[in-house]
């Protein structure tokens, strides 16, 4: 079992495979993360050398920024979108152990939709990007996802080919119980078949 399976196989449903989980763009955790390191870890290891008289107070600094920093590093990777053979799950973070998550599944799928906005989001080709559920005003939004318009299209492949596995189970089933009409009919001689020459 990887990581992502052990991390997010809680958030599907018996029979549900994981395809791909959406992370918000790594840009963001180096952005989220620069002053825990910098004033968390950088600036106790720097005062270590000026003062190794206070080593007890800074290792108890550096331990404090090291958590802040690993707890910034969780908020981001724990923010994601599942894709999985059945529909998207959106789950989202706040806090240790506060956890939130919506589902659309794919024959629901109304629209998608994702902006670009500004210098920085162009240049490292992140932004927002949406799913609008059909019949209802849910919503389930990844901020700053790494390469929407490929992930737009990654869904989109996903939906047509549930949307075309659906459609062949669909008819096999159609299939079948027509074929059990057609043979009770016959049984109980509603139908008579032709007699053969």
């Amino acid at each position: 079992m990887n990581l992502k399976q052990y991390l997010f196989g809680r958030y599907l449903d018996e029979g549900e495979k994981l395809l791909y989980v959406a992370h918000r763009h790594p840009l963001v955790l180096k952005l989220s993360t620069a002053k825990p390191f910098f004033f968390g870890i950088f600036i106790p290891v720097g005062l270590y050398f000026l003062f190794p008289n206070f080593l007890p107070f800074l290792v108890v600094w550096l331990v404090l920024g090291m958590i802040f920093w690993f707890y910034n590093f969780l908020d981001w990777y724990l923010d994601v979108w599942i894709l999985t053979n059945i529909g998207v799950v959106e789950v989202l973070q706040h806090g240790l152990l506060n956890f939130t998550s919506k589902r659309v599944e794919y024959h629901m799928i109304e629209g998608i939709s994702y902006s670009i906005r500004g210098v920085l989001q162009t240049i490292f080709s992140y932004g927002d990007i949406q799913i609008d559920k059909m019949g209802s005003q849910i919503h389930i939004i990844l901020e700053d996802a790494a390469s929407p318009k490929k992930l737009e299209r990654l869904i989109m492949k996903y939906q047509d080919k549930y949307v075309y596995d659906r459609s062949i189970r669909d008819h096999q089933m159609l299939k079948g119980m027509l074929s059990e009409m057609i043979a009770c009919d016959v049984q109980s001689e509603r139908i008579k078949l032709p007699k053969k020459k």
